[in-house]
């Protein structure tokens, strides 16, 4: 009875909040996003499985050598975007409830998320394309290994990212560990193709097999229990380990460049001391690896507009998802940074800077990229350009638009506080601009002098960048107070 209890408490806080009410079309945008994706899912999948059905002589061989893949992106997915499961305890503490059946609780939340049902859906979708071919045993056989899989995978990523919070650098091994065997799959060291095949053909064949998927789900529910068990305390939890919080000192040597290089040390310990900020920017890495995706393949080689808009997100999507919330980052003590005896400029200038050597060190990181073609290297370093130069002023100009409220405390993944609809049709003229202005030479069979253009216009950006600060400050000035009665409205 104590499960429906809670169960019942967690329905009343949610249905009585006073956030209920607000950003009503955001939630039913999201809906209906999602609504999309779900129909998109069942036509790739029913698409994937007619395909196989078609051109292959052994399609359930061939779709359990698609296995490994799948489960990989089921790890990512739920990783980046999943929330971690909570529960408000500190009122539960006082009362007679044991703790293992408050963690108990917590964990059986991961169970009803909505995003459950897409990779289920998706290979509903494929073997009715493969119905031809399927049994009533098959069928059921790779939905099971689907449903113990997920699970597994569901519950290994709810476990890294909880230790993650503690110990920062997981998130880079495990980073690291995805990328080693993308890596090797693509240089065909390893060919996880025919071992996803043989594997799962086995597991079909010896229903037994699944035991063990369901003993690693065992594994993985243990481990769960166990760190939140000994971590119940969320204070004692969220401490991490105190020489790596120490190590923002080593940070210091930053004050010697005067106001703005403390502006820029309070900018970077506000990244890594708060939860939402911190999320962001351990998705960095993630868009150097973006062009991962295309680059391995011969038909985006030949799409140079393609190339482009690639080149763009690897050294700015970070400055473009992290710069069009600059101020609001602050909104918490915005109205003391009015206060503060600092010169506006500086203010803003530590913000440019920041945004010049994230994309400076990412862009530089990218150069292994020269591995698919010396075009690759040279299209990244002409957008490089175009996004310290044109792209990080535009954002600090789009910043001063912002007044809405955010809370640090709580990560990105489906928080869409501070968030609206005009950010994101912002963020179409930064990818969007370089595109139009390489065309022309594109359809005048000039491209190399259209990747120029971009490049130095970028550079013209730079060296103008005083100019347009003085521009970015005296809007600032001008919208100051409007933000600052926007970020007092929780």
């Amino acid at each position: 009875m104590k499960n429906f209890t809670l169960l019942s408490h967690q329905w009343k806080a949610a249905t009585r909040s006073a956030a209920v009410s607000k950003s009503i079309g955001i939630k039913i945008f999201m809906g209906f996003l999602f609504f999309v994706l779900f129909l998109e899912l069942l036509g790739a999948g029913y698409y994937l499985g007619s395909s196989l059905a078609d051109k292959s002589e052994d399609p359930i061989g061939a779709l359990s050598g698609y296995g490994f893949y799948f489960f990989l992106a089921i790890l990512m997915s739920r990783f980046m975007l999943q929330k971690l499961p909570t529960l408000m305890v500190k009122s539960y503490l006082n009362l007679p409830i044991k703790k293992g059946k408050l963690v108990n609780f917590m964990l059986t939340k991961p169970l009803f998320n909505s995003l459950n049902i897409l990779p289920l859906s998706f290979v509903l979708a494929i073997t009715m394309g493969l119905h031809k071919h399927l049994d009533a045993y098959t069928f059921w056989m790779i939905l099971a290994c689907v449903l113990v899989g997920d699970i597994f995978f569901n519950y290994l990523s709810i476990y890294i990212k909880r230790v993650q919070i503690k110990y920062e650098y997981v998130f880079y091994l495990f980073l690291a560990i995805v990328a080693g065997f993308l890596l090797l799959d693509q240089f065909g060291f390893v060919n996880f193709q025919a071992i996803s095949s043989a594997l799962f053909m086995e597991v079909i064949q010896q229903p037994l097999w699944l035991l063990l998927g369901g003993l690693l789900f065992a594994v993985a529910y243990y481990l769960n229990f166990q760190l939140l068990y000994k971590h119940f305390s969320l204070e004692d939890f969220g401490k991490g380990d105190t020489n790596q919080k120490s190590s923002l000192e080593n940070l210091n040597y930053l004050n010697r460049f005067g106001k703005i290089g403390t502006f820029a040390l309070l900018e970077l310990k506000m990244c890594i001391r708060n939860k939402r900020t911190r999320t962001m920017l351990y998705m960095a890495p993630l868009f150097l690896l973006y062009g991962m995706f295309f680059y391995t393949k011969a038909e985006y080689l030949e799409m140079s507009g393609f190339l482009i808009f690639i080149g763009l997100f690897i050294s700015g999507g970070f400055m473009m998802s992290f710069g069009l919330y600059f101020f609001a980052w602050e909104s918490g003590h915005f109205d003391l940074m009015l206060t503060a005896n600092n010169t506006y400029k500086d203010y803003i200038k530590a913000k440019y800077f920041l945004m010049l050597s994230t994309s400076t060190l990412i862009f530089l990181l990218s150069t292994f990229y020269i591995v698919y073609g010396i075009e690759i290297v040279l299209i990244n370093s002409m957008c490089f350009l175009f996004n310290i130069g044109v792209n990080s002023l535009l954002l600090l100009y789009f910043a001063t638009n912002n007044n809405k409220h955010m809370d640090l405390s709580k990560g990105s993944a489906f928080n869409y506080q501070g968030v609206g609809g005009r950010h994101f049709v912002l963020m179409i003229p930064l990818l969007v601009l370089p595109i139009f202005i390489y065309l022309p030479f594109s359809i005048m069979d000039q491209s190399n002098l259209g990747f120029a253009l971009i490049g130095i216009i970028g550079t013209i950006g730079l060296l103008l960048r005083e100019k347009m600060l003085d521009i970015i400050t005296r809007r600032f000035i001008s919208k100051r107070y409007q933000m600052s009665e926007g970020f007092r409205n929780k």
